[in-house]
């Protein structure tokens, strides 16, 4: 006895005749999920329209409508629709139009149940893997959609992250700008200047995370002519006495590293605008970063100024100013070094 085969898929059965359509009814409705019964090609195609059949078995000769015209009006609705045919008769042309329709299986009747249901059992697990692959990729985008939401989540959750911080910067910078308003000794006052300086240069780099697409690195040049700008309007009575030049390759830098450089430049650029331009009019900082043949960058920031003792060895120096850019040099693992033929240059290597 044959083992009957049971297929998660719905049949549209189309046959005139009677006797035919309640046997082959009761044939294939075992096999299959759903199985849905018309007795000529207009009740057919409006079953397919209502039901949306996997797989349409149909007859040819038909009064009202035959199955050749039903299956072309059905594949203008689903081109790449299953369909078995069956005929008494066997007509080269109905052989040929069936063909050009995409039929994938033709029967001659009286039909060999076997042959049908092996027919059936082909189409069915096409069916059923083309179904299984369209759900898998369904799950994928379903996935992928979600992945780019979180994404998308996660961005707008960072882009607030460094808002607030570069906020929260802003207010203990003012308030240190406040206490320096309530001391009178220069002294005092300088450190808070210098305080408020490095909370701002911190800050400059969660404002640029805040405006940028990347927050995993920042675009060096930008943030330099950011910083030093600042710095600028901060020791005021030098504006318009003082000019940059930037020779800073573009080059972004990871947050680990643009951040440390960031506080260097701040330090170095303060003491230049104490010390280096005393009793002159006017005077130039340099600020370059570029990566050079030995596959490391090169940092370097030098004015034209009255330069320092050319005793001068910054592994010792005693300003706070000068021990903060030791620390952050061996903090990215790099060198630093200083020229002091003329004005004052340092280079750091990272």
């Amino acid at each position: 006895m044959e083992q009957v085969v049971h297929h998660d898929i719905t049949i549209l059965f189309v046959e005139d005749n009677d006797i035919i359509r309640h046997l082959y009814n009761r044939l294939i409705s075992i096999r299959v999920r759903e199985i849905y019964v018309a007795s000529d090609g207009n009740e057919g195609l409006e079953f397919y329209r209502k039901y949306k059949p996997d797989l349409v078995i149909t007859d040819i000769s038909m009064p009202n409508m035959d199955g050749l015209t039903m299956i072309k009006l059905m594949k203008e609705i689903e081109p790449d629709l299953k369909v078995i045919v069956m005929s008494a008769y066997s007509i080269k042309e109905y052989f040929l139009m069936a063909i050009d329709l995409g039929v994938t299986g033709y029967l001659i009747k009286p039909v060999d149940a076997k042959k049908l249901n092996a027919l059936i059992d082909d189409q069915a697990n096409y069916i059923l893997l083309k179904r299984e692959s369209a759900e898998k990729e369904q799950k994928r985008r379903q996935a992928e959609e979600q992945v780019r939401k979180s994404l998308i989540e996660k961005d707008i959750l960072l882009k607030e992250v460094h808002h607030r911080v570069k906020n929260n910067m802003q207010i203990i910078s003012s308030i240190l700008k406040m206490q320096e308003r309530l001391i009178s000794d220069p002294g005092l006052k300088s450190v808070l200047q210098e305080s408020q300086n490095r909370i701002r240069s911190m800050a400059l780099v969660h404002e640029d995370l805040y405006r940028n697409e990347s927050f995993s690195d920042i675009k060096f040049s930008n943030y330099a002519k950011s910083l030093s700008n600042n710095l600028l309007r901060s020791y005021s009575d030098q504006q318009g006495k003082i000019r940059f030049v930037y020779e800073i390759e573009d080059v972004s830098l990871p947050l680990d590293v643009g951040i440390p450089c960031g506080l260097i430049l701040n330090e170095l650029i303060s003491n230049a605008f104490k010390y280096a331009f005393e009793g002159r009019d006017e005077g130039t900082i340099r600020i370059g970063l570029a990566l050079a043949d030995d596959g490391k960058f090169h940092f370097e920031i030098s004015d034209d100024g009255i330069g320092i003792d050319r005793t001068f060895n910054i592994e010792n120096a005693k300003s706070m100013g000068l021990k903060i850019v030791n620390k952050l040099v061996q903090q990215i693992d790099g060198t630093i070094e200083s020229d002091l033929s003329h004005g004052t240059r340092f280079i750091i290597k990272f």
